[in-house]
């Protein structure tokens, strides 16, 4: 006798297709019957205009610009190149020693280690707010 198959010739196996397409149906009409999420909004505070920072503002952060040639100034104050001279530079600095940040302005032909640099000397002349300033798109 084969396994599975009683002596009168039924099959005691379960036959899972059936049950299979049950549990199909089942999870189709619930799935269609949830109702919709909402649509929840999150609140956003978005400025309405790009705050424009004026070099002879007193509140301004010290903008540090580098030119393509790799010359720095720290406000209008050109820096001597070299990384220590740099470094003297930043903690010479009131504004940047009193406000504790300094934005970094690179020329878009400016060289990316060059940038590098200043920020590296900004913070190891103590300056904990090393940032980058960027154009408005």
């Amino acid at each position: 006798m084969l396994p599975g198959l009683m002596s009168d010739g039924l099959s005691a196996e379960i036959n899972v297709t059936p049950m299979v397409d049950v549990l199909l149906s089942l999870l189709i009409i619930f799935m269609v019957s949830q109702p919709t999420p909402a649509n929840e909004q999150i609140p956003l505070n978005v400025p309405q205009d790009a705050v424009v920072q004026n070099p002879s503002d007193p509140n301004a952060s010290l903008l540090v610009s580098v030119a393509p040639d790799g010359s720095v100034k720290l406000g209008k104050t050109p820096v001597p190149p070299g990384y220590e001279q740099m470094v003297e530079a930043f903690r010479n600095n009131e504004k940047a020693q009193e406000d504790d940040k300094v934005v970094v302005k690179g020329d878009e032909k400016a060289k990316y280690g060059a940038i590098i640099t200043v920020m590296a000397a900004a913070h190891e002349a103590g300056i904990e707010q090393v940032g980058i300033a960027s154009e408005r798109l």
